[in-house]
């Protein structure tokens, strides 16, 4: 097995005759495919294995390995597929890569115990915004409507004042010392996560 540390490295790995797998990144094997035009590999039976297939393999690339290689498989892994739902254009992990051979969801990790359980508590919140965080109807809230009540001072305060009073008991840090639990921040946007830390 060999690595790339350049698209010239790629290429004379390629040339190689004892070469059966070669390690490189889609932007060397991009660089490789836009200056050569034609390589014998492009002939060969190749097959193409992609590490976070959901962030590689939907632009310029792919589009250039359809056109290059004649006799190709690729395989795909991620953790993170692109579903029509979550896509930005037409293209889907499945219109990439064909159906799934397999998936290993977070709740099978979780029975396997390869990863921790999760612990997520939903508090109230004031009554003026529970109804629009309760709204699961996308088109009755505009983006105006959404910033404004999710983003609202008095809502972002209250969230701010409920982390600090409530983090170290949360997190099992009441011994004293910093033993106990990570915890992750999730927010809907940078604008949220900056105006948190504001508060």
């Amino acid at each position: 097995m060999n690595g790339s540390d350049s698209t010239a490295g790629l290429k004379r790995n390629i040339d190689k005759d004892d070469n059966k797998i070669i390690v490189t990144t889609i932007q060397k094997l991009n660089n490789l495919m836009k200056s050569e035009n034609d390589l014998p590999i492009y002939q060969k039976q190749v097959v193409f294995i992609f590490d976070e297939a959901h962030r590689s393999q939907f632009g310029e690339a792919q589009k250039n390995l359809r056109k290059k290689f004649k006799k190709y498989y690729q395989f795909g892994f991620t953790g993170t597929p692109i579903f029509p739902q979550n896509a930005l254009g037409a293209e889907t992990t499945a219109s990439v890569f064909g159906r799934e051979l397999h998936s290993y969801v977070i709740t099978d990790a979780i029975r396997d115990e390869k990863v921790l359980k999760f612990k997520v508590d939903y508090n109230n919140v004031r009554p003026k915004f529970k109804g629009i965080e309760n709204e699961l109807d996308e088109k009755k809230l505009t983006a105006a409507e959404n910033k404004t009540a999710f983003l609202h001072p008095m809502r972002i305060k209250e969230i701010s004042q409920y982390i600090l009073q409530n983090f170290r008991h949360k997190t099992h840090r009441t011994q004293g010392g910093n033993k106990g639990f990570n915890a992750m921040f999730a927010v809907s946007s940078v604008e949220a996560a900056k105006a948190i830390t504001r508060s």
